[in-house]
């Protein structure tokens, strides 16, 4: 992996609102509104003429700009590898955002409870809907980052940085594994193992599974990767401990059930502990759904559901960060142990 460069002091101009903007090259040829027009034309999929209709309005609206968060006009003339950007006005915005519960606070950071509703950091259709942005409105700091991810429905512990001389040392301990994850999961389903076949309370596992993803799925693959293709693989491991077993009639679908008019899967759900040593896309989801574990509330292991499904359908995603413990930056000799609420799937019996 290559190594990250450095951003100068006065390279981007600051957020507006929280969001970061997005930047363009400009190749040297035509003028500025010609350019950015060339460039969304590749990342967006509109026409030709809602695309000159958004670019004209992003310079009336002062929304392109230098680094240095100056307007530019529509006919500028830059020179060719020169930088400029873009202040986009995010889909999403309408909706207000949740209020943020803080768990811990050190040097530089803190750890949030992350909600089920929002986005780590800004992507595709989640851009004020995210973390970032909503800590950023919160604390009124547009410097704060994520210094790890978790997915979009997973709930739970989170750390953010606050200063960006601060980003590096907690950046650093993810990367050196020097961060103990725990997390809780409720799984469907039995698959063989234990006594008489059947997974016990208290039966540890170790999962080691080889995992790719390929660009543009919204899944990762069991296995080794295709031969002469360029994806994102991994040799995964992570530990897991059945903490309680949920018993369930043949039928269910009373008041409080997890999944309304389901069958239950051999009559049981399991609550498990899981501690990933590596850290791959969707690791957790994707390992217990190929041991025959998939998590309730999952909408892509084992089946990926339609786009259009309610976003809000119960259960959520049964995936929850529930400790962070890592050394103190400050103080290497202090160990840092930050725990988030149970959630209520948890402890439903």
């Amino acid at each position: 992996m290559g190594r990250r460069r450095k951003r100068r002091p006065g390279e981007r101009p600051p957020a507006r609102r929280g969001i970061d903007p997005v930047g363009f090259t400009f190749s040297g040829e035509g003028s500025l509104s010609q350019q950015l027009q060339a460039q969304l034309e590749r990342k967006l999929s509109l026409s030709t003429a809602e695309i000159a209709d958004f670019v004209a309005k992003a310079f009336a609206a002062g929304d392109v700009v230098s680094p240095l968060g100056i307007a530019l006009p529509s006919d500028s003339k830059l020179l060719a590898g020169q930088r400029y950007y873009l202040h986009r006005v995010a889909q999403d915005e309408g909706t207000a955002l949740p209020k943020l519960q803080v768990l811990w606070e050190g040097k530089g950071a803190i750890v949030i409870n992350k909600p089920a509703t929002l986005a780590t950091i800004p992507r595709g259709s989640w851009v004020a809907r995210s973390v970032l942005v909503a800590a950023r409105r919160q604390f009124r700091n547009d410097q704060i980052t994520a210094a790890h991810r978790l997915d979009r429905l997973t709930t739970g512990c989170l750390l953010l940085t606050l200063d960006p001389k601060y980003r590096a040392r907690y950046q650093q301990l993810f990367d050196c594994r020097q961060v103990k994850k725990t997390y809780l999961a409720r799984s469907r389903g039995v698959a063989s193992g234990g006594e008489d076949g059947v997974p016990q309370v208290g039966e540890c596992f170790d999962f080691q599974l080889a995992m790719f993803k390929e660009t543009g799925s919204l899944t990762v693959s069991i296995g080794q990767p295709p031969v002469g293709r360029k994806v994102a693989h991994c040799q995964s491991r992570t530990r897991g401990l059945i903490l309680r077993e949920f018993l369930f009639p043949e039928k269910t679908g009373g008041e409080g059930d997890l999944n309304p008019g389901r069958e239950a899967a051999a009559g049981k759900e399991l609550l498990w502990q899981l501690e990933p040593e590596t850290g791959f896309t969707h690791q957790l989801r994707a390992t217990l759904s190929h041991f025959g574990y998939p998590i309730l509330g999952d909408p892509l292991y084992p089946v990926v559901q339609p786009a259009n499904a309610p976003e809000n359908m119960e259960p959520q995603l049964c995936l929850h960060a529930q400790e962070l413990q890592f050394p103190d930056p400050e103080n290497p000799g202090n160990l840092v142990t930050v725990t988030a609420p149970t959630p209520v799937w948890a402890k439903v019996s």
